[in-house]
């Protein structure tokens, strides 16, 4: 079933998964995505790790590809907004 949600729900949703309980969880993005990055780099086999907010970008294109497998499965829209938003912030908010 298609959940209908206009661009405000979707919004409201991608910012909900960036908040601090989803922090406790999984730790902030910010160290989640470099964790992520460090690994994937170890596994390729690269001098240098994929830094956190390429690591957001790319997360987003997953969601992406299952968008265009199944277009009406709403989470992967609201999945890959949190991620650009995630990948934005970290782009602009270098630690």
């Amino acid at each position: 079933m298609v959940r209908l949600m206009d661009i405000n729900d979707l919004l409201a949703e991608a910012s909900c998964l960036l908040t601090d309980a989803r922090q406790e969880t999984y730790g902030s993005f910010w160290d989640n995505h470099r964790r992520i990055g460090v690994m994937w780099a170890e596994l390729l086999h690269l001098e240098e790790p994929i830094t956190p907010e390429l690591v957001a970008v790319m997360m987003a294109m997953v969601k992406i590809s299952r968008i265009a497998n199944d277009s009406t499965h709403t989470d992967n829209y609201i999945d890959a907004i949190a991620y650009i938003a995630g990948a934005g912030e970290l782009a602009t908010n270098l630690e």
